[in-house]
């Protein structure tokens, strides 16, 4: 964007809404929207990508990885309030538990399909 000086009038308006008052993070997307409008502009090729459609396929994947990761983050949180429960029941002073950072490194056990 650089080397074809597009990134000068984005900039420049955005300067200009700046001085005017404007939220410098609203007058810099402004500045970025109005060249998408353009359709020869290099602002779309490099942005379309990034907002533009998803194929059905990209969105259930997004999907899947957003539930794996909760789902990773559940598991973990379960292990901490179990290891935490077990250092604050009578009769177990001598019980060593894990770090924070040991609890991260418990390896989870795979079945044969998943390996």
């Amino acid at each position: 964007l650089i080397s074809v000086g597009a990134h000068k009038p984005v900039l420049s308006r955005a300067h200009d809404d700046v001085s005017a008052g404007v939220d410098p993070e609203e007058a810099l997307i402004a500045a970025i929207r109005e060249a998408l409008e353009k359709p020869d502009s290099p602002w779309t090729a490099l942005l379309e990508p990034i907002i533009g459609p998803r194929t059905p396929d990209e969105y259930r994947a997004q999907v899947r990885a957003t539930l794996d990761a909760r789902k990773e983050a559940k598991r973990w949180r379960k292990k901490a309030k179990w290891w935490k429960r077990r250092a604050t029941e009578t009769g177990t002073k001598d019980l060593i538990t894990p770090s924070p950072s040991d609890i991260s490194s418990i390896m989870e056990e795979l079945s044969e399909e998943r390996r």
